[in-house]
């Protein structure tokens, strides 16, 4: 699987690669692009706007005008939910250069469509709509609108104990086995599948030991302001989150081996999530939220950034600074009552340029430290942290966007720090089709940890894990991610569209 996915994205860039033969390494419209730069000195904006957020002399040169539509079809393969057939469509429209944002705004408005099926019955569909400046005001409008059902949703453990290494009673030599600690997760995974006999003879298993069903639906529309010329952003919205959940505990489990490998039919013994809600865990943490029939979380939304960055689908410079805010309460028609806060700092510097500064070296760092409390929390809220630059937040802490070489919230505790550190490089740059492509490769490292309370922070305990990336830009304002990260447990393969930051 891990050589389809590489086959897959080096495909991609085969096939534009292919045409650069007959059709040349830059347009050869580009001398006409040049004026670009002598309108730029004499535009006239209908605010001031600061130099910073200006786009790069190369990005001016290589923007695309008028309507264009983008995207892909994705085919995944994922260690949880096997096979995943898909794609995303984005439209956007840059207007033409006349347009004085034309050399400030990676676009005027875009719209993101996206829709996945996984083999295991996973299915994800959304919406984003993002319009910078709209009416040409300091105002930006974003609206997303998504549908999201998992049959493996992962849980493992909430709280600090979360760091501990795998450990599960060992199957391989019958229901007596004892406790045993793994090094891989593909190992745990494969023991938690062994079906033992109950005292009533029956088999069971612990396939879904680590599992629940999840189905949302979720819509917000955030609006914000800009100013300091765009380096200040004011943000604010809502969100309403609809969320329904299932055990499998008692069910009979989809896989379930004897020791030999003999495929049999076992029930499913208690899950993790069902333990944990029912020995006092979650009463410590003052969650709730798990029920069959969907419970309602109502959210006012609020932010402070100040954003420097030159290009926000694929900066070269700037820092990228946050303070966000989600609260819910039953005065708002929620069934929760809590508050989440994040802070977030990124930094992003190009070392060098090469080739007339279409190759470049950039680095890209996150900071990023978040805490929910309150007497009453959707207990799925401590999966992601609130960062309302983007839908869904940062999801925490494993998984593609955030610890890439670990499971999908395989640490998770009320405060929850993480850092993404990576190196960008862009090494060679092309157009065909009348579409502009860079291609690039980025190693990085990405670690964090959590902690229970903000009592509790201490900077020991730390979880990380290297990894590899390759990247293409499309039009700037497409980026398609191809990573691989290793971590103690196991290497993981992702891909998708866009940086995680």
């Amino acid at each position: 699987m891990k050589k389809l996915a590489l086959l897959y994205l080096l495909l991609l860039a085969g096939m534009a690669s292919a045409q650069e033969a007959a059709i040349g390494t830059r347009d050869p419209n580009a001398h006409k692009n040049t004026d670009r730069l002598a309108i730029l000195d004499t535009i006239s904006l209908p605010f001031e706007l600061s130099d910073d957020k200006k786009l790069s002399r190369e990005d001016i040169l290589n923007k695309k005008e008028g309507f264009f539509v983008t995207g892909l079809p994705r085919f995944e393969f994922d260690p949880i939910r096997g096979f995943g057939v898909g794609g995303n469509v984005f439209f956007f429209q840059n207007k033409t250069k006349e347009d004085p944002f034309f050399y400030y705004t990676p676009y005027r408005y875009s719209i993101n469509t996206e829709f996945f099926v996984f083999e295991n019955g996973r299915i994800k569909a959304a919406v984003n709509l993002d319009v910078p400046y709209i009416f040409n005001s300091k105002w930006r409008l974003r609206a997303d609108a998504v549908v999201w059902e998992d049959p493996n949703a992962q849980y493992w453990g909430i709280g600090r104990e979360s760091l501990n290494n795998l450990s599960f009673q060992d199957k391989s030599a019958g229901a007596e086995g004892g406790v045993r600690q793994f090094n891989r997760v593909n190992d745990y995974e494969e023991n938690l599948k062994i079906a033992v006999p109950s005292n009533g003879g029956r088999l069971q298993t612990d396939t879904h030991y680590n599992q629940f069903i999840q189905r949302e639906l979720l819509f917000n529309a955030l609006g914000e302001r800009v100013e300091m010329g765009g380096k200040l952003r004011l943000m604010f919205g809502y969100e309403a989150l609809f969320t329904a959940f299932e055990d499998y505990t008692g069910r009979i489990a989809e896989e379930a081996f004897l020791p030999d490998g003999t495929e049999v039919e076992a029930v499913q013994r208690q899950t993790l999530v069902n333990q944990q809600i029912n020995d006092g865990t979650w009463d410590r943490f003052n969650l709730s939220g798990f029920s069959d029939g969907f419970k309602f979380t109502s959210m006012l939304a609020a932010a402070l950034i100040y954003d420097t960055r030159d290009l926000e689908p694929d900066p070269s410079k700037g820092v990228f600074l946050q303070y966000s805010h989600e609260y819910s309460a039953p005065w708002l028609g929620s069934d929760f009552n809590f508050n989440k806060f994040m802070v977030q700092g990124q930094f992003i510097h190009t070392f060098h340029r090469w080739k007339n500064n279409r190759n470049r070296l950039t680095f890209a760092g996150l900071a990023a430290f978040g805490h929910i409390f309150g007497p009453n929390i959707n207990f799925i809220e401590m999966w992601d942290l609130s960062s309302q630059a983007e839908a869904g937040g940062i999801l925490v802490l494993g998984g593609g966007r955030s610890l890439r070489g670990y499971r999908e919230a395989r640490f998770m505790a009320p405060t929850v720090g993480l850092v993404n550190l990576e190196m960008r490089a862009r090494l060679y740059d092309f157009n065909a089709f009348n579409q502009h492509f860079a291609l690039g490769v980025t190693p990085f490292y990405d670690f964090g940890t959590v902690w229970e309370g903000l009592s509790d922070v201490q900077l020991n305990n730390f979880r990380g894990a290297p990894g590899v990336g390759g990247r293409i830009a499309w039009n700037q304002s497409t980026v398609l991610r191809l990573d691989y990260a290793q971590s103690r447990e196991g290497g993981q393969f992702f891909f998708g569209f866009g940086h995680i930051f």
